[in-house]
């Protein structure tokens, strides 16, 4: 191995650079997005599915490309700084960042390929070509794909729960991803529509079908069982927490959440791997550290010499489009005023008697703000409310907290619209501020939230829907939904409730709002 590489160094670095390209791009979704969280296992598996087929590999001879430096190489090289500028520049400044982010995933699997293909053929082409594309299960899907299939299973959930609550004698009603129980409301979010399990179910099983060197039908049939196992398994796990909401109150819930969640996924996993096993036709072949370095001579000896310089010159052109993306980057950083701070923070003296609470850990993870709180208010004279503020400092999943508006979320959870958004006007510090007052109704209760949103201390109007938010329709310019520097965005809220013969008024929650919170712009 060490002989291949030295007599191969520049396309082992252009590979490895270009892989770490890929591997950092995704891990930024990886880290924020617990749906994606699995994809540090991707890489793992990938280098392990990748040697042992490189250790099984014939060696057979390979396919040599002409002597001439192909057309489309050349133009490539010519063109590489320029592109690896722009990809890295948009990845940086959140630009397109789903389409961004494929394209540079797309970038090593097809070079990895390309080489395979020059160096062994077409059956080393073959042999790596699973253990390549199985990164692309680390990949975040698109929202426009994602999220209609997320709200699919939200309300599937719910209406699989009562159904199976109803057969336990269980009085439960549904309205969108809201189970309606005798203590209370249990809310079907995203985090519990079993989209997470979904996706984490679809990678494992095409996991376990290389793991156990499947033939492509028994392969297709695991994935199929590894689907029903992720949706059943996520159903189960509602229905167990719906069961202790109606034994015990709602407010138990959380004291089991992450318990089931973690009793589940494993179940998910080990059954998934059973079925691997049962559906395995032959053993895998033992391999060792001399067969891979012997594959890797092979393979050495046959790469074509005449594209060794070109390697060399697209791993520099590659280098300095992405440093001087960086380095462009981070000057427009420093000279654009950028929030990084939020600028509504808690008053010392709120005027109010007011307790913090603990949102549920699903909530704050389907947001995962940069900071935040969740106030509740008793007062003798105002009554009682809960308050919200989160703030989210520049990154690529700002634009998507726009989705997250009271008028598309609150009939999601069995809410109905009775009015609104109606334009409020506040002073806070002496300052004018722009919000919107949501009217629901549910059953003998009113409710009314106060609401705001900002983005890099900008009001943002709601002129928007949430199809413009996911990139499937233009969206209008004042949401500055394109670029990391002015996408900080914070929300502010203030929900009071009523009655038909007393329904809330928005002057109650503006007292609220001013007495609890300071602003302060230009702290960051």
């Amino acid at each position: 191995m060490t002989v291949a590489i030295k007599r191969n160094w520049s396309i082992a670095l252009l590979l490895a650079a270009a892989w770490l390209w890929a591997i950092w791009s995704c891990a930024e979704h990886w880290r924020g997005n617990p749906n994606y969280s699995y994809g540090w296992l991707v890489p793992v598996l990938m280098i392990a599915f990748a040697a042992r087929r490189f250790a099984m590999w014939s060696g057979a001879e390979p396919v040599r490309p002409p002597s001439p430096l192909p057309i489309w190489l050349a133009i490539l090289l010519l063109l590489a700084a320029p592109l690896f500028f722009a990809l890295e520049f948009a990845r940086e400044q959140v630009m397109h960042p789903i389409v961004v982010t494929w394209i540079i995933a797309s970038f090593p699997i097809i070079l990895t390929l390309l080489i395979c293909w020059m160096s062994g053929g077409r059956a080393l082409l073959l042999a790596e070509l699973f253990p390549v594309l199985f990164f692309l299960t680390a990949v975040p899907w698109p929202p426009r794909f994602e999220q209609p299939i997320t709200a699919g299973l939200m309300n599937a959930v719910a209406a699989a729960t009562a159904a199976l609550l109803h057969l336990c004698g269980i009085s439960a009603q549904t309205a969108g991803g809201a189970i309606t129980l005798r203590g209370g409301i249990v809310g079907i979010t995203e985090a519990c529509s079993g989209i997470r399990s979904l996706q984490s179910g679809i990678m494992f099983g095409l996991a376990m079908g290389e793991w156990f060197l499947l033939r492509p039908l028994r392969r297709v049939a695991l994935l199929i069982i590894a689907i029903a196992l992720a949706l059943s398994t996520n159903l189960l796990r509602t229905f167990v927490l719906s069961l202790q909401a109606e034994w015990h109150g709602v407010a138990s819930v959380e004291k089991i959440h992450d318990l089931t969640g973690n009793i589940v996924v494993t179940v998910m996993v080990v059954a998934i791997w059973f079925c691997g096993r049962l559906l395995r036709g032959r053993t895998a072949p033992a391999f060792s550290i001399d067969q891979l370095r012997e594959r890797c001579r092979t393979m050495a000896a046959h790469v074509p010499r005449n594209i060794s310089w070109a390697t060399t010159a697209l791993l520099v052109a590659g280098l300095a489009g992405i440093i001087t993306a960086q380095v462009v980057s981070g000057k427009l950083d420093a000279q654009d005023r950028t929030q990084t701070a939020a600028f509504f923070f808690l008053r010392d003296d709120p005027g109010v008697s007011q307790t913090r609470i603990d949102l549920p850990r699903d909530v704050w993870n389907e947001l995962h703000p940069s900071s935040g709180e969740a106030i509740r208010v008793r007062d003798r004279h105002l009554g009682y409310a809960e308050s919200y503020h989160f703030f989210w400092k520049p990154s690529p999943w700002n634009r998507f907290v726009l989705v997250h508006r009271p008028d598309i979320c609150m009939p999601g959870v069995g809410w109905q619209s009775a009015g609104g958004p109606e334009p409020v006007t506040i002073d806070v510090s002496g300052r004018s501020l722009q919000l919107y007052a949501f009217r629901f109704r549910r059953g003998d209760i009113e409710a009314l939230e106060l609401w705001g949103v900002w983005r890099n201390g900008d009001p943002v109007p709601l002129n928007y829907d949430a199809s413009q938010v996911l990139g499937a329709s233009a969206a209008p310019p004042s949401l500055n939904l394109e670029g990391k520097r002015r996408s900080a965005t914070e929300i502010v809220s203030c929900v009071i409730a009523g009655t038909p013969q007393s329904p809330p008024e928005p002057a109650r929650a503006v007292a609220i709002l001013r007495s609890l919170f300071d602003y302060q712009p230009g702290n960051s």
